[in-house]
């Protein structure tokens, strides 16, 4: 249920991902958020207030106490962070007010934990999961190891993002709007990531009934979901492991017809390639080879191709099917 309002205590000065992202947390339970930042020794003793990565309480990580009690993340070696810590107590809640479905919570909180979540809360920790993994890598020289770390540290992370809204050191920007534009602006992601999370699930069940409901090496919906992830998690599924192509509406107007992979990694290693002679043809080229009025194009790499009707994609897929 959603809350009125919400009183909230973090700490001043430079601000970082954990307590932005934990801030945007927040306001996704209620109406109106009051956020006060200021110091440890101003912290508010009346009921009602929520402290977060200030204070030393259940939403701070930065006493050896602290560091104690909450640990790590499940199955890493991540501490947590105020975002971490903040997820772990009232993700449930932030995913009711969301409408998520009560069979789904336990696996969104996860999946947000993993893709998100983690990452903001090694960063605040100082703690490099690369560094981690190269130091459980036996005989790989200095050398390479620098390489590897050098190529991760190139990398902008949403941590490096958030950062960047502090205000510079010659600018009189107000630190608190600040904040609150980088409040905004995760509460944004995190919202994207969620839904995304929770739309995913969703599209789970609905491939899956295309999956059990496949015939003659095709995949057909009758309207996009995200399939790949799904099939290719089925290594034991004989009918999964029978498709070859995916047919499905286009985006952009019409019907498409895509490949499906040997496996999830083989981007380019496809269970049946398309027609060597139908590689990079558009329009009415592509017309006069397959037959087909309404062909638009077949991508370079073979991965898809496309058609106006869904009777054209059909009989294109049938073609393909047959190695014609």
């Amino acid at each position: 249920m959603m809350r009125d309002k919400l009183n909230l205590y973090t700490h001043e000065g430079q601000f970082h991902a954990d307590e932005v992202f934990a801030t945007a947390m927040f306001s996704i339970l209620a109406e109106e958020i009051n956020v006060v930042r200021g110091s440890d020794t101003d912290i508010p003793q009346e009921a009602g207030w929520i402290v977060y990565d200030i204070g030393g309480g259940e939403l701070d990580h930065h006493t050896p106490e602290n560091k104690e009690t909450n640990g790590t993340h499940p199955g890493t070696n991540i501490p947590y962070a105020a975002c971490g810590l903040v997820w772990r107590k009232y993700g449930p809640e932030i995913l009711e007010a969301l409408d998520c479905e009560e069979q789904y919570i336990d696996r969104v909180m996860t999946r947000v934990e993993r893709t998100l979540i983690l990452g903001i809360d090694a960063k605040d920790n100082e703690f490099n999961p690369v560094m981690e993994s190269l130091a459980g890598i036996p005989n790989l020289s200095a050398p390479v190891k620098e390489e590897i770390l050098q190529a991760a540290r190139n990398s902008l992370t949403i941590t490096d993002i958030i950062k960047d809204f502090n205000p510079t050191w010659n600018s009189d920007m107000d630190p608190y709007d600040c904040f609150m534009d980088a409040v905004s602006f995760a509460r944004d992601i995190l919202l994207n990531r969620i839904y995304s999370v929770m739309s995913s699930l969703d599209a789970r069940d609905f491939v899956q009934r295309a999956i059990d409901y496949s015939a003659g090496h095709l995949l057909i919906m009758d309207r996009f979901a995200p399939w790949e992830g799904v099939l290719y998690s089925q290594k034991n599924n004989p009918k999964a492991n029978d498709i070859w192509y995916a047919v499905y509406p286009s985006a952009r107007g019409g019907w498409n017809l895509q490949c499906a992979r040997v496996s999830s990694e083989d981007r380019g290693v496809f269970r049946h390639p398309l027609p060597a002679g139908w590689l990079g043809l558009r329009g009415e080229e592509f017309q006069n080879v397959t037959g087909l009025p309404t062909v638009q194009f077949c991508h370079v790499s073979g991965f898809l191709c496309g058609a106006d009707t869904q009777q054209d994609i059909m009989e294109l897929a049938y073609l393909a099917c047959s190695g014609e």
